[in-house]
């Protein structure tokens, strides 16, 4: 029998669930998606699963939404019928409009990667948008400094690098380089963030004093991780060749707990 998950149910699945194992899928149409959707969520309207109702991996949690919780009940009910496993089927039981959890605005910005770029080149992009996120938190430190902050936004910082020096890896496998990671991060420009937007946006915002109290610095950071988790959730899903896909699922699983720190982290703010 397909499950009915209440908003509450969601939102605890998506806090605890390892990336893998599960996939939100939005059924609404292109438009309604583009103006608010939950994050991590890839948009595979009603129509589309009806044409080719056998397109989704086998193995993991199938979650599928819409505004009211009918077109995503239907979309459940044309995956059962093709054969999937209906214990791993599940819909929003009423919608989106009960939906109470973190909403993103726009579509994932996957037209930040190259189209029709090969593996490796989509990894050297992925590189430069840690390093646009590196330069983020090294700014917030400078902001931060002498704050109960600076600890984490540190840590922030340096997962940044971590995260970008485990994609390179990844590169070197695919197209061996004789350069080594610390030479290849120094040469990113970093010149846009992880989630998408230009650094130079955010870095004008941040710098000014009208803006960049201690809660408007950890605002703009959790809207980054969110923007981040959505965008590698999503290039997982564009991406059929295992080792890819994997990247990407690992990089959305580290952005989710990125977000749990920085969300503890607001009651350090005392400003």
């Amino acid at each position: 029998m397909i499950g009915g998950l209440s908003a509450e149910a969601l939102e605890e699945l998506i806090r605890t669930e390892s990336e893998k194992d599960y996939l939100v899928v939005d059924v609404r149409q292109a438009e309604e998606y583009r103006l608010d959707h939950i994050p991590g969520s890839v948009n595979v309207p009603l129509a589309d699963i009806q044409f080719d109702p056998y397109m989704f991996e086998t193995g993991r949690k199938l979650i599928f939404c819409c505004t009211r919780g009918i077109r995503s009940k239907v979309a459940a009910i044309f995956v059962a019928d093709a054969g999937h496993a209906e214990e791993n089927l599940y819909h929003l039981r009423d919608g989106l409009y009960e939906y109470s959890g973190e909403i993103l605005l726009d579509m994932p910005r996957v037209d930040r990667f190259p189209r029709n770029a090969d593996p490796h080149a989509t990894l050297e992009t992925a590189v430069n948008f840690e390093k646009g996120a590196f330069r983020f938190y090294q700014m917030a430190k400078e902001q931060l400094a002498g704050t109960d902050l600076l600890a984490v936004i540190e840590k922030m910082s340096g997962d940044e690098i971590g995260h970008a020096r485990s994609i390179f890896n990844e590169m070197q496998k695919i197209q061996a380089s004789e350069t080594d990671f610390k030479t290849y991060f120094d040469r990113c420009t970093g010149d846009i963030l992880e989630g998408g937007k230009y650094f130079e946006e955010i870095e004008a915002v941040i710098r000014d004093p009208d803006s960049n109290t201690c809660m408007d610095i950890l605002d703009f950071a959790v809207e980054l991780e969110y923007s981040a988790y959505d965008l590698y959730k999503t290039m997982a899903e564009n991406f059929e060749m295992p080792e890819i896909k994997a990247i990407f699922l690992r990089l959305s699983q580290a952005e989710k707990k990125h977000l749990d720190q920085l969300i503890l982290a607001l009651d350090l703010c005392t400003e």
